[in-house]
């Protein structure tokens, strides 16, 4: 249901080594975009819930909350470098929420984006 690139993978692994997080999974957190609409993502490590939906992905246990299920089915998390530098990439195939004016992701309540 959710996947990840080797390279992805790669850098995951790197990370939990590095930080001691040795039995914690990949938590992927799915927020709405604000008024440009769309998709926010958090990575970071956390302890399976309850309440979570569990992968595994090239020998890597990811957790979603279960509400954010339908908002990322056959989502691929990749690990890009080009010019512009370098960092995760959510590949997401799923139709994004449109914006709502004034409910700015900057967490604003005018109409300033």
């Amino acid at each position: 249901m959710i996947s990840l690139t080797e390279s992805a993978a790669e850098k995951i692994t790197e990370a939990v080594n590095q930080q001691d997080n040795e039995g914690k999974c990949l938590r992927i957190g799915v927020f709405p975009g604000g008024c440009g609409g769309g998709y926010q993502y958090a990575l970071g490590f956390d302890a399976e819930k309850e309440n979570d939906s569990s992968f595994e992905s090239q020998g890597l246990k990811l957790v979603v909350n279960s509400e954010d299920i339908d908002k990322i089915k056959g989502t691929e998390i990749d690990y890009i470098i080009s010019d512009m530098g370098e960092g995760f990439r959510v590949n997401n195939p799923n139709p994004a929420p449109e914006g709502v004016k004034g409910q700015c992701g900057c967490g604003s309540d005018s109409s300033c984006c």
